[in-house]
């Protein structure tokens, strides 16, 4: 019979043995939690504190949380990216691919109890300046994807692409889950080292570069230069004096590009690129600051600058006003006056004229004539003493006719010129776009632009000439200003005509910086330049991870 002792020997040690091996087995496996933790922060350069309760399993963990901004762009790292090594693989450490300013803002508290649960604490950043620093290192803002984010906002899908590679349409910048977020827009990055096409000479966010391009003789020079022909070919037959040759002038030579930065309210800034440290001082087109209104030179220049530059992408803090865009869409000047400017024929535009019967000012002719026929048959009948008399008073009388027939035929034709006019007025609008059909077609037979000129380069050419002549810029403004009034008031008038037909150029350019608008628009990139605005000031500060 077994004694106590064989039974606590044979029974009870083993059971104790078996009721601690739990015990053991969690502080083992705590201890090798804590070390692959530490082997992960080390190879992923993340400095934390850590600490392990070896009965409970639990292993805190304490890592800094970052307040990030981009690098000046003079530095050489700015368009660099992290080494593979340096780069953080843990969770919420996307941020580290590349090189920041970084400030530490707080410390962020972990509890886990296995290591593939670790993660790295999302950076907190500005997120207008990582939107302006990823397309400055060339992503592609998303049309769609800010379209999402300024309907659903933190509601937005995981994933949903904001800004798109320069190559690919993969994702650059991109939704990352809420688990981080404390209520704040939660972001992460995906940016391969092939992406990297750019460097300090690539044109920043919020600029845009206009080139001046080589110019021939204007129509002026061209007619000047004839005229100083025809005088020297009259003077061939003095002798007595022989004048000097007029030298040929050299075309002229294009200038150094020019490099503007359009804020929120103008040109804030600019300078040619030959001369950084010249800044220019284009008052005309510059909106004063801490103003609540902006110049409508500077208001337009801006406009067609936006429109310029926004089919090439980037970020631009001034936004094309609502009702602008909407102007550039809308059929707002009748076909009817293009015709009477020039601009266009009646074969390019809708029937709008009132036919005119010919027939009864022939007919009124005739019987005018018939009756002349038979007054001279009258006087031809009369006595040789009577003849001249007769002769003389019907003289009299068809002077008298002539000149009242003359009155009559320019009181008929100021009051048809006065229905014509309007007809012309109350004829069938055309587009934006058609009337850039004719515009351009007179801007090239005037010699203002070369034949086969893109709309794009007619503009980059525009905003050349607003920048070096302030009256050009401020005539433009004016006729753009005139088309908003008519648009939004009763309609094309008068005086509005007379200005037009007065200033063809400055209307015709006019009606290529709302063609541009209307494109933008149509094309999508008004569309996201809006969406990411407003993105933009709904969320100042992101976490990046």
């Amino acid at each position: 019979m077994a004694s106590p002792v064989d039974i606590i020997t044979y029974i009870g040690i083993p059971l104790a043995v078996l009721g601690i091996l739990p015990t053991f087995y969690t502080i083992l496996t705590s201890y090798l939690t804590l070390r692959t933790i530490r082997r992960i922060l080390y190879h992923n350069h993340v400095p934390a504190i850590t600490r392990s309760s070896l009965l409970s399993g639990i292993v805190e963990i304490e890592i800094q949380r970052k307040s990030i901004q981009p690098l000046d762009r003079e530095d050489d790292e700015y368009f660099r990216s992290n080494p593979q090594g340096m780069r953080s693989s843990l969770r919420g450490g996307s941020w580290t691919v590349f090189n920041w300013k970084e400030m530490v803002i707080g410390m962020k508290s972990y509890r886990l109890q296995y290591h593939d649960e670790l993660a790295q604490p999302q950076a907190e950043i500005d997120f207008e300046r990582l939107v302006a620093y990823l397309l400055d290192r060339g992503a592609v803002p998303s049309v769609a994807g800010f379209n999402d984010l300024r309907n659903s906002g933190l509601w937005t899908p995981a994933g949903t692409k904001l800004l798109l590679s320069p190559t690919t349409n993969d994702g650059a910048l991109m939704v990352a889950p809420s688990d981080d977020s404390d209520g704040i827009l939660s972001l992460c990055l995906e940016w391969r080292k092939e992406w990297n096409l750019r460097d300090y000479d690539s044109l920043p966010p919020y600029w845009i570069r206009v080139t001046p391009k080589l110019k021939e003789f204007s129509p002026a020079e061209e007619d000047s230069k004839s005229e100083i022909k025809e005088m020297e070919h009259d003077e061939e037959s003095v002798p007595a004096y022989t004048p000097t040759p007029t030298p040929t002038p050299t075309p002229k030579s294009p200038g150094a590009p020019i490099r503007l930065r359009i804020g929120a309210a103008g040109v804030e800034e600019a300078h040619r690129e030959d001369c950084p440290s010249e800044v220019l001082r284009l008052n005309h087109v510059h909106s004063p600051p801490h103003t609540n209104t902006t110049p409508p030179t500077a208001l337009w220049f801006a406009i067609a600058a936006t429109a310029f530059g926004a089919p090439t992408g980037g970020l631009w803090a001034f936004a094309i006003p609502a009702n602008i865009s909407r102007m550039s869409s809308l059929e707002t000047v009748p076909c009817g006056v293009l015709v009477l400017l020039g601009l266009l024929t009646d074969e390019e535009v809708p029937q709008w004229r009132s036919t005119i019967d010919q027939r009864d000012e022939g007919l009124e002719f005739h019987m005018k004539s018939m009756e002349r026929h038979r007054n001279i048959a009258a006087e031809n009948r009369l006595p040789p003493a009577q003849q001249a008399a007769a002769r003389q008073k019907r003289i009299e009388q068809e002077r008298w006719d002539f000149h009242n027939e003359t009155v009559r035929r320019a009181q008929e034709a100021r009051k048809r010129q006065e229905r014509e006019f309007q007809e012309a007025v109350n004829s069938q609008k055309l587009t934006v776009q058609a009337v850039c059909n004719g515009t351009r077609k007179w801007l090239i037979e005037k010699k203002h632009v070369i034949a086969d000129a893109e709309t794009t380069d007619i503009i980059e050419q525009l905003l050349v000439m607003m920048i070096e002549d302030e009256s050009f810029a401020k005539r433009v403004a004016d006729m753009l200003n005139m088309w908003k009034s008519w648009t939004e008031n009763s309609g094309l008038r008068k005086e509005h005509y007379d200005a037009i037909h007065e200033d063809l150029e400055a209307f015709s350019y006019a009606s290529l910086v709302l063609d541009s608008v209307r494109s933008s628009t149509v094309t999508g990139q008004g569309n996201v330049v809006s969406d990411l605005q407003e993105c933009l000031r709904m969320w100042k500060k992101v976490r990046l991870g």
